[in-house]
């Protein structure tokens, strides 16, 4: 028994010593994850919580763990009076959905009792987030949303009224000089197509331009070698991409592609829709048919990767594959099979107006099993 305490003595210490620091090494951020026992803890010692919701996949999630969570002020006022909670967002789809408007990254600070301060979008410099950091040890007043969003309409608002207000808001949010909804990044917004392409089955014209237009301009995010969409396009323009490749997204496309193609029979419709498909069979599809997340952005974590995807497929996998999140979420598994259903579906009513069965909306119903199938050529 001696002989085997001793032995646990010995390897105990062995681990402490490759867990602590070097000697003369900079200090280092300790990331928690979340948990209640953090703004438990958070809550006895009086110090705020820094959550860095990021993306495995994500180009700006790497920059800023290797600029700015290693900048040497950061560091120490983190360390100093924060604790830092990492999240992965596609493995807690709750915090996800609760801040997806301000990632990725998002930041999100909290008060020692839980309540939110401040909350950011998008890659943070050193200098701008130490002083954010400050500034909240200095006066820890939480910071109102921003100002100039616009509500819904109310619930007691008659409901033409609710409609039309709905659909000049979502008519506003078009971009007339770049094209598609959104201003800052270009994106497929597949809610709002999918509305403009249900108000051009009523025979409103200028939701069937304003949705065909969007089509031609999503393209531009179209993996030309691989297939697959980009995420996004920032700049307020369809010309520089971020090229990270979200399965929600493959699943949004490939379903807005496959109605449009039922709606006016246009042959590109079809064969984009094929693209993500192969994509999605090639890369994001496991052997036994388990859907994975997403593909990184990025070769090598943090360098931005233009050169690379300009590449052709041999000269891009002489060099390497990016990063493929290989965890397997409900969420994921849920998409690809029910996009794949509305896909089928929606593939199958070539030249009907996009409605759907029993005033459900298109793509609902029970997702069916099964192997991914577009139909033949």
């Amino acid at each position: 028994m001696k002989a085997s305490h001793g032995l646990g003595l010995a390897i105990l210490a062995v681990s402490a010593l490759r867990a602590a620091p070097e000697p003369g090494s900079a200090p280092v951020i300790a990331w928690r994850p979340w948990s209640a026992e953090v703004f438990a803890q958070a809550k006895r010692e009086n110090k705020f919580v820094l959550m860095d919701l990021e993306a495995v996949w994500c180009h700006w999630c790497h920059v800023m763990e290797e600029i700015t969570y290693h900048d040497p002020a950061v560091v120490q006022l983190i360390n100093a009076r924060y604790l830092a909670v990492r999240v992965d967002q596609d493995a807690r789809p709750d915090l996800s959905n609760r801040y997806e408007d301000y990632g990725w990254p998002a930041t999100v600070v909290f008060a020692p009792d839980g309540s939110e301060i401040v909350k950011r979008q998008g890659y943070i410099p050193p200098g701008p987030m130490a002083s954010i950091l400050q500034g909240i040890i200095d006066d820890p007043t939480p910071v109102g949303p921003g100002t100039g969003e616009k509500s819904p309409p109310a619930a007691n608002t008659p409901r033409q009224e609710r409609a039309a207000a709905l659909r000049r808001q979502l008519y506003e949010g078009y971009d007339d000089v770049q094209g598609g909804w959104g201003f800052s990044h270009k994106v497929l917004d597949a809610d709002a197509v999918e509305f403009a392409l249900r108000e051009a089955a009523r025979g409103d014209q200028a939701a069937a331009d304003k949705a065909r237009a969007t089509l031609r301009l999503q393209r531009k995010l179209l993996d030309p070698v691989w297939g697959g969409v980009y995420q996004y396009s920032v700049g307020g323009n369809w010309d520089e991409p971020h090229f990270e490749k979200i399965m929600q997204m493959q699943a949004d496309n490939l379903r807005i592609y496959a109605l449009a193609h039922a709606r006016w029979g246009d042959a590109g419709y079809l064969d984009t829709a094929r693209a993500i498909h192969r994509y999605l069979r090639t890369f994001l599809t496991s052997p036994d048919g388990v859907v994975y997340t997403s593909q990184d952005a990025d070769l090598v974590p943090g360098e931005h990767s233009a050169d690379y995807y300009a590449l052709d497929d041999a000269g891009r996998r002489a060099r390497g594959i990016p990063r493929i999140d290989r965890h397997v979420y409900a969420r994921e598994k849920r998409l690809g099979h029910r996009r794949a259903g509305a896909t089928r579906r929606g593939l199958r009513r070539r030249n009907h107006p996009p409605r759907g069965r029993a005033g459900r909306p298109l793509g609902a119903g029970a997702p069916r099993a099964g192997r991914w199938r577009l139909p033949a050529r």
